[in-house]
């Protein structure tokens, strides 16, 4: 019987500077995009729906938009911008190897009694797994694993363009309710706008916040005497 395969426990390689940067910056961007898409959600839903899939094409809002737009206009956005979500995901994976996956486990704590047996599970169907399964967290284990990136790109974009039509599918079946809500954020467009944007700049002041004290106890941790 053959034994599963053991997850990564070297350090992640060094990659050239030109390529760390390049993951770095394009995990600014798809972030920064993503809060500013929430942001502004309510307004973009309305007015601006491709907008909307341009800076984030996560289910919410690929569900919301669906019923009014056309499905080539919004796979030419959805497959691509999601494609390089994932491919940023994989090159921190790489970056910063299982680093990634306890900074994961800690932030989604129901992950972290599965993270080992996932990336086990990886090792052995990581292609499988990612045409089926086409997440971040996957995208994560193969940038961890060392997956190659053009067997990774092939799957990933195979398991983006399954994802984008089931959920373009999804997002025609939940019309009479998402119809709704848009023109219940059409009659109040400014007021749900202001109260997205307000709740969204709350929570990453929060979570500044709580990443400065977090620095400064770990600097205080390693510079106090035994």
């Amino acid at each position: 019987m053959t034994a599963d395969p053991e997850p990564v426990s070297s350090p992640p390689p060094e990659l050239p500077r030109g390529v760390r940067s390049l993951i770095l910056t394009g995990a600014v961007v798809t972030t920064t995009a993503g809060v500013l898409g929430t942001a502004f959600l309510p307004y973009l839903a309305v007015e601006q729906p491709l907008l909307l899939l341009v800076s984030s094409a996560d289910a919410r809002n690929l569900v919301l938009v669906a019923p009014r737009v056309d499905w080539p206009t919004a796979a030419l956005i959805t497959i691509p911008r999601r494609v390089l979500a994932m491919a940023v995901t994989y090159g921190l994976g790489l970056l910063y190897g299982r680093a990634l996956l306890a900074w994961s486990a800690k932030r989604f704590p129901r992950l972290a009694r599965l993270v080992d047996r996932l990336e086990r599970l990886f090792l052995r169907l990581d292609k499988l797994l990612l045409v089926v399964w086409p997440t971040y967290f996957t995208s994560a284990l193969a940038g961890v694993t060392r997956m190659t990136f053009r067997p990774y790109l092939a799957c990933v974009v195979a398991g983006q363009t399954g994802y984008f039509f089931l959920t373009f599918y999804l997002g025609d079946l939940a019309a009479v309710w998402t119809d709704q809500l848009i023109e219940f954020l059409r009659a109040h467009l400014w007021e749900s706008t202001a109260v997205c944007a307000t709740a969204v700049a709350i929570q990453q002041a929060h979570s500044y916040a709580r990443r400065r004290r977090k620095a400064r106890e770990a600097v205080a941790a390693a510079t106090s005497p035994e």
